[in-house]
């Protein structure tokens, strides 16, 4: 994760929604955020599905420890 992102209540907010599946619910500043922080991806759509932003190991990691 980047150091230099600070992240707000809301944005971890978001992260559960990614991890829900309901990344349709954020908006793109919020998407940048993230992406830049280290925390989601974006995932290419391809035949079987279509383009979805997905929790990389550090956001996984952060919304796992954010529940204990």
């Amino acid at each position: 994760m980047t150091t230099s992102a600070k992240l707000g209540p809301k944005d971890y907010e978001n992260l559960a929604r990614v991890a829900q599946g309901q990344s349709a619910l954020l908006d793109d500043a919020c998407v940048d955020r993230l992406m830049a922080a280290g925390l989601i991806l974006r995932m290419d759509a391809s035949e079987v599905a279509s383009a979805s932003l997905q929790l990389t190991s550090a956001g996984l990691a952060l919304i796992r420890s954010s529940d204990q």
